[in-house]
């Protein structure tokens, strides 16, 4: 369960817009509405105690406002995630797909629903849930997380965000003191394709 919880808080992430000047709570509930499509390359980088260099990963993602996440991680093996509000799909090549839907494991998607208040900037949610840091520097702005609340609290010490244009690095810093680190490329925003459309099925 942990370990797709961190994967959600990853990914989940990735909707941050185009953002200028100083950067409020408001600011972002208006910009993170603007874009319906969003794409990007990804590296991952996994730093766990007891192993002497992190856990690296490549690969690339897809997130609709319509349609949900599609996530395909090419290495150090190809694996495939789907997923919207009421099902996520996982898919390792080679294996059969492992599928989870909201009625069988509501818990995890009671988390989902409360990280996708990051997306939309929801405040209430936030202010209730994280203490909140926002700085900016140099037109580089880092939003800081603090959870309060459970299920948060108990995985997460910090969720950092960190970005100019578009959002390019995501920290995770977990209870374990664990720390998984994302940096984000090459965003689009351009609407979905045809085949984009079926990598959502």
């Amino acid at each position: 369960m942990k370990k797709k919880l961190v994967i959600l808080a990853s990914i989940l992430l990735l909707t941050f817009s185009t953002l200028s000047n100083a950067i409020t709570l408001n600011d972002l509930q208006l910009l993170f509405s603007k874009n319906q499509v969003i794409r990007a390359d990804f590296t991952q980088d996994r730093y766990i105690n007891g192993l002497t260099s992190p856990i690296h990963s490549t690969g690339k993602m897809i997130i609709s406002k319509e349609l949900g996440l599609w996530w395909q991680q090419k290495t150090p093996f190809a694996m495939t995630l789907k997923m919207n509000q009421q099902r996520m799909e996982q898919r390792i090549e080679g294996q059969a797909a492992e599928v989870i839907t909201a009625e069988k494991q509501p818990q995890l998607f009671q988390f989902n629903h409360l990280l996708t208040a990051i997306f939309t900037a929801d405040i209430k949610i936030l202010e209730t849930n994280f203490a909140i840091t926002i700085a900016e520097q140099n037109k580089q702005w880092t939003v800081t997380l603090q959870p309060k609340l459970a299920p948060l609290n108990k995985i997460f010490k910090s969720i950092v965000l960190n970005g100019k244009s578009y959002l390019e690095t995501v920290t995770i810093n977990d209870m374990q003191n664990d720390k998984t680190e994302l940096t984000f490329t090459n965003h689009k925003t351009a609407k979905l394709s045809q085949d984009e459309q079926l990598l959502f099925r």
